[in-house]
């Protein structure tokens, strides 16, 4: 689900002239042809899936620093996978039973599509109560294995096999700080990185192309300087519903907070494009999906706006659906494709706009359109007061 992109040039082979590297952990697969016992429903349930020791590592730690009553937050989620080195945009589910393995667990497994990696955890307390982590993700490239922790200045060469729609990738790399980087990567050709000149972590991401702007194909980090932190246990979930409108405040403070800590201005909130964004936001809550388009209901906010105002606009736009305006953020800035839309240098403008999931069985979420523009021609006007606007127009 990413906008637009800016290219930028790849870089030149660097010789690594600071001898071979001695990592104690790696970013890679894990597959296993012996998954333990109680994973076995969900090795049933997909043909296609594969266990995969590193996302049960990933499993354990959200099941380590979840309790009773929380919910898996997106910073928890993308700490654990990226310190078990598990290369790619891991998804986890929990369920609370008895103790017995939760039979929705494996439906839900059986309905995903594609080739996946599963992992498996579980915490049980002492009256007898347990807590089940699913993790899973698909798998569309394969990574040959790196380093997951890489010395100040080192280098990374990087490598993937598999089918590229077109025959290149997109590779961004977002630092701890400043601007996202983006390079060309192709199937078997690895590709030299020596971007890691700041400590901290690097997130890093594979896009392939796809029709409705890219596919994460790969999501990982490199921590640069030293190991990761430990994440630390998530609160107790809040059983408040966030309202939209006070949820589009929050999304706007945050994202210029976000866009000042990279050494970006502040964007200035555009009010006409808002009832477009939160009407995009409410199609995708009513059919339960995400995507810039929806097949049937509308092609995104870009060609509406087209439609309506006049002159045209640049729209980098971010969608995400969380039960929080921060926990959207979140999803959308672990992301370096989608953090680069937020980041958007010539950008000036934002709109976003906010609805809330029509569920009764459960708390709704928030479904999240974020819309960064680039107003290059002009402020764009609505078109019946743009012709009166005109010299002869009829009154």
């Amino acid at each position: 689900m990413l906008g637009l992109w800016l290219l930028l040039l790849a870089c030149a082979p660097h010789p690594a002239a600071r001898g071979p590297l001695k990592a104690e952990a790696e970013v890679r697969f894990r597959p296993s042809a012996a998954p333990p016992p109680e994973a076995m429903p969900l090795m049933e349930a997909h043909p296609a899936a594969a266990w995969d020791s590193g996302l049960a590592t990933a499993a354990q730690e959200v099941a380590a620093m979840s309790g009773r009553e929380t919910r898996i937050d997106p910073v928890l989620a993308s700490a654990a996978a990226a310190r078990a080195g598990y290369p790619g945009p891991a998804r986890f589910m929990r369920y609370l039973t008895g103790g017995a393995f939760p039979a929705e667990a494996s439906a839900t497994v059986a309905a995903l599509p594609g080739t996946l990696d599963v992992g498996l955890a579980r915490r049980t307390w002492g009256d007898g109560l347990t807590l089940w982590i699913i993790a899973w993700a698909p798998r569309t490239l394969e990574l040959d294995p790196l380093p997951r922790d890489l010395p100040l200045d080192h280098a990374l060469s990087l490598r993937v096999d598999g089918a590229i729609p077109g025959g290149e990738a997109r590779l961004y790399i977002a630092p701890p700080d400043g601007p996202v980087e983006v390079l060309g990567l192709r199937s078997g050709i690895p590709r030299w990185v020596d971007r890691f000149h700041v400590p901290g972590e690097h997130r890093i991401e594979v896009v392939t192309p796809k029709a409705e702007g890219g596919e994460v194909a790969l999501l990982f980090s490199v921590f640069v300087g030293g190991p990761p932190s430990a994440p630390k246990p998530m609160p107790p979930a809040s059983r408040v519903v966030e309202s939209p409108i006070a949820a589009e405040q929050q999304l706007y403070e945050a994202l210029n907070r976000l866009r000042q800590e990279h050494g970006l201005p502040a964007v200035t909130r555009f009010a006409p494009f808002e009832s477009l964004a939160r009407e995009h936001s409410a199609l995708m809550a009513a059919e339960d999906t995400l995507g810039h388009r929806i097949p049937g209901l509308t092609n995104g906010v870009a060609e509406r706006a087209a439609a309506q105002f006049h002159p045209g606009a640049r729209h980098h736009e971010d969608v995400a659906a969380a039960p929080s305006a921060a926990e959207a953020l979140a999803l959308i800035a672990d992301s370096p494709g989608h953090l680069a839309n937020l980041l958007c240098v010539p950008c000036t403008h934002a709109s976003i706009g906010v609805a809330l999931e029509p569920v009764l069985d459960r708390p709704p979420r928030l479904f999240v359109t974020v819309e960064l523009l680039e107003l290059y021609q002009g402020t764009p006007q609505p078109l019946e007061q743009w012709n009166r606007a005109l010299p002869g127009a009829r009154p």
